[in-house]
């Protein structure tokens, strides 16, 4: 029975039982989860359903809109318009089939896109009595009674769809027996577009299986799928027997209907019909049952794993105290051990585990040797002066002999923050801004110290410098403050100050706070040649995009070496960020940016340039830009050089052909304009116009073309009242969604989006 207690007490023992008791309390918790996930699973099914039959309508409602915008196109292709012009003013005989042959070659092509899954579109012209497909034309009734024969769609009911009102029409799916080869009967859904009172019409026959297993599923995969128009006729059913009347009503609001062992999902699509699944209750119950064996067999192998790792574990934990405690009764004589001999057979012993017990015996013998340790430390207390060669070390100036008295008495305290950046024209030697600094802590020091009495300055960085102001009052913190200012404006050649003024601060712990958000406030600085005292935060503008148009014209030029024309564009980048408001942060980001974008061009442009490094090095000196003419001379200095090396590589007006290439884009761009119309033009081959543009610009004919468009687009968009679409006529592009398309490529924003943008910024200086 001793030996049973005596392994009763043991470390291994009762972690091996912590073990077992924590794996049995999950068990049991999974047990109960587990019971709660399966009464919600079937819910969490019913609503994965729903979102199946949700998403199936926006696909088809997406399908159906492509297969409206593919029926409008063709309705209004020029030669189907003339073919069936001339057939109403000449007949048949008098018609051009040319024009006939090209729109059948456009139905072949969209037929066969799979994106659309159409079996074929047909024309019917029903005065001509004549119908033309992808397989070519023929007569209406060999269209309709032959090549594509269903009883519930014969010749008259096409011709009396042709005097509905709606202009777009889908009629109920039905199998249609084809003469095509290898093709015996499909299911199709017809979809006829026509205007009222025209003579012709077209009509989209749609695989609808084929759609039905892309937007839903297979039938082997999912249930039933009905399609309904808005008087809830049944337009398809992948299930043929289905009727409308077996549908179970629903109630308003309701979207899952449970009828006859049989689960319905309903929803209704952007297009205006009614989707409905219908899924059978055994297929969840079967879903669950498989879910269930899953969940068994999972946790019985994490039950057999936490056991084994218990096992594990347990052994890993009790080895290291065991080695512990080897070391320990080693640094003593015998008595040790048998003091270790009566821990293990006392059962009266103070804990409940022997080892601890031993070891915390051992330990008061550490406690006193901590002690004498730390007796010994505070009798060398001197050697904390360490800190003081720390400071020296990184340059930082302090008065905080006094400190602990100061902060100790009572009162409240304000907090002030000096910011101070060196400009790039000022003070340029590292030591010379030593001095500086020092200088101007010794003043700030001074000038605080006369106008308020209980005072501290320190310099907490190599450029910041912080009081702290006990009990000033408000006249004292303004006298204060216009001094520091008179005194910093006298060298704002040299540098710029930021002084940030925090609110009363109650005691010493909120120092930190408040320091952090004068650190902050400072950043929000506006770009000026002054000093700037901020007491509270403001709200900045936001960071402008900077749009692939304007890079590609700082890119051409930068080509170009015009330098004039470069820096006009950085500044209108620079200048309407500069009047709203720009902290000076958010401004040296920017500007950052832009620079990057300069290097990127002038890389690209300059290849290998022996002087690249030196241009490169230019960037680092945007840091110690603080004024918008720091800004500007940096970026001049660059565009300078930039230009002068691309001049020096490539000099544009010694090439004729280029200078005629910018000619005819410059005043041909808004006409229908190709490389092979400009290798005539110029009489040179295609290729080698190409290959010659893309040498010598960087660029190839597309590009310019489409850069000189947009660039016309965007000052159409700005200085008129012109729409979209009589804009992108004057700029050469016929079809408004190619213009689109194009510009948002260009500016990352559609071209009303764009406009509107302008006018709030134009609007934003006008009341700034």
């Amino acid at each position: 029975m001793r030996w049973i207690w005596a392994r009763k007490r043991s470390l291994y023992f009762k972690i091996f039982v912590s073990f077992l008791t924590l794996i049995l309390l999950f068990g049991c918790f999974y047990v109960l989860i587990y019971k709660m996930f399966r009464n919600g699973l079937e819910q969490e099914i019913m609503r994965s359903s729903q979102t199946q039959t949700e998403n199936t309508a926006e696909r088809f409602a997406q399908h159906f809109e492509r297969i409206q915008i593919l029926l409008f196109d063709l309705y209004h292709n020029p030669d189907l318009i003339s073919f069936n012009s001339e057939l109403n003013r000449y007949g048949i005989d008098g018609a051009n089939f040319l024009k006939a042959k090209e729109v059948i070659e456009e139905i072949r092509r969209e037929a066969y896109n799979p994106l659309f899954m159409v079996q074929d579109v047909i024309v019917h012209l029903d005065q001509a009595e004549l119908a033309f497909g992808k397989s070519g034309s023929s007569s209406n009734e060999y269209m309709f009674e032959r090549f594509y024969h269903n009883v519930n769609y014969t010749l008259s009911d096409w011709q009396a769809e042709l005097n509905q009102e709606n202009s777009f029409q889908m009629l109920p799916a039905s199998t249609f027996e084809l003469a095509a080869k290898n093709i015996e009967a499909k299911k199709l859904l017809p979809y006829v577009f026509h205007y009222p009172d025209t003579s012709y019409q077209l009509i989209a026959m749609i695989d609808i299986e084929q759609a039905a297993d892309a937007f839903y599923g297979t039938a082997a995969e999912q249930g039933n799928l009905m399609l309904m128009d808005e008087a809830g006729h049944i337009l398809y059913s992948r299930n043929e027997s289905a009727q409308a009347e077996q549908i179970p009503p629903f109630a308003e609001g309701e979207s899952m209907v449970k009828h006859n062992g049989v689960y319905y999902f309903k929803t209704t699509g952007s297009d205006g019909l009614t989707y409905i699944t219908s899924t059978p209750d055994t297929q969840i119950t079967v879903q669950l049952q498989h879910l269930s064996k899953y969940l068994l067999l999972v946790f019985v192998t994490s039950l057999a794993v936490a056991v084994i790792a218990a096992i594990v574990l347990s052994r890993k934990l009790h080895s290291p105290v065991k080695q512990m405690l080897s070391s320990l009764l080693d640094r003593t004589s015998g008595g040790a051990a048998a003091s270790e001999h009566e821990i293990r057979n006392n059962s009266n012993s103070a804990g409940q585990i022997w080892e601890y017990d031993l070891i915390h015996s051992r330990i008061q013998q550490l406690q006193k040797e901590k002690e004498s340790i730390i007796h010994r430390m505070k009798e060398q207390k001197a050697a904390l002066q360490s800190y003081t060669y720390m400071n020296q070390l990184k340059n930082i100036n302090t008065d905080i002999n006094e400190w602990s008295d100061f902060l100790n008495s009572s009162g409240r305290f304000h907090i002030v923050y000096y910011d101070i950046r060196f400009r790039q024209a000022g003070i340029k030697a590292r030591e010379e801004m030593g001095r500086v600094i020092r200088h101007l802590l010794e003043h700030i020091h001074l000038i605080s110290s006369e106008c308020v009495q209980d005072t501290h300055t320190f310099q907490l960085e190599s450029d910041e410098i912080v009081s702290v102001l006990k009990g000033a009052s408000s006249q004292d913190l303004g006298l204060l403050l216009e001094r520091i200012k008179q005194t910093f404006d006298a060298d704002h050649e040299h540098y710029i100050v930021t002084v940030g003024v925090s609110p009363l601060v109650a005691d010493a712990s909120g120092f930190n706070d408040a320091y952090q958000r004068l650190r902050n406030l400072s950043s929000q600085a506006y770009i000026a040649e002054e000093t700037q005292i901020i007491f509270e935060e403001r709200e900045l503008p936001e960071l402008p995009p900077l749009s692939s148009i304007m890079q590609k014209n700082l890119h051409q030029a930068l080509q170009s070496g015009d330098e004039e024309r470069a820096m006009e564009l950085i500044q209108e980048l620079l200048v309407p960020f500069y009047e709203q408001g720009a902290g000076v942060q958010q401004f040296q980001e920017y500007a950052h940016l832009i620079a990057v974008k300069l290097m990127e061009s002038t890389k690209e442009l300059l290849p290998g340039e022996d002087s690249f490094p030196a241009l490169k090095l230019w960037m680092e000196g945007i840091k110690h830009c603080h004024t918008l003419s720091d800004y500007h001379q940096s970026f001049l200095s660059f565009v300078h050089a930039a230009c002068a090396l691309t001049r020096k590589r490539q000099d544009l007006s010694s090439e004729p052909l280029v200078v005629m290439f910018y000619e005819i884009i410059q005043h041909k761009y808004m006409e229908d304009i190709s490389l092979d119309y400009l290798s005539d033009k110029l009489n040179l081959s295609s290729a080698y116009l190409s290959a010659y543009i893309k040498e010598k610009t960087g660029m190839n004919f597309s590009e310019h073309l489409q850069g000189v468009r947009m660039s016309k687009a965007c000052e159409l968009l700005v200085t008129t009242d012109l729409n979209v679409n009589e804009i992108s006529q004057l700029v050469g592009y016929h079809n408004i969604t190619s213009f689109n398309r194009s510009f948002k490529k260009l500016t990352n924003m559609t071209p009303g989006a764009y406009r509107k943008q302008h006018v709030l910024q134009e609007h934003k200086r006008s009341i700034g």
